[in-house]
């Protein structure tokens, strides 16, 4: 009796990870993990170039956008609810919401659904 598909995958991922983590740990602050990085950063800018995260990130901090968010009256207002009135905000009125922008994102083919 071998071992099953799912098994050999599992080891040899458990054995990927630590043989990263390893590298990780025995490279770290040499000359090669320097050239890698040098290697990497072109690729890096790139994923940051065509990352929707990375650019609402960027607008955010940059506008003060999330200063604003983080001081507003409304955010102090719904922290401040509790059992049922925190309920009916969360589901109701999130949802609400959330349907809203769901209709809005996909008329430009967008969604925020992880099964569309």
């Amino acid at each position: 009796m071998g071992l099953s598909e799912d098994t050999v995958i599992t080891i040899v991922a458990v054995v990927m990870i630590l043989g990263a983590l390893s590298i990780g740990h025995f490279f770290k602050n040499t000359k090669g993990m320097k050239i890698f990085i040098t290697l990497m950063t072109p690729f890096t800018w790139l994923k940051d170039r065509v990352d929707p995260n990375y650019w609402a990130s960027r607008i955010g901090n940059k506008t003060g956008l999330y200063a604003k968010a983080e001081n507003s009256s409304i955010r102090e207002w719904a922290l401040g609810l509790e059992g049922w009135k925190w309920w009916f905000y969360q589901i109701v009125v999130c949802g609400f919401f959330f349907i809203i922008i769901e209709i809005l994102l996909n008329m430009i083919g967008i969604t925020m659904l992880p099964w569309r």
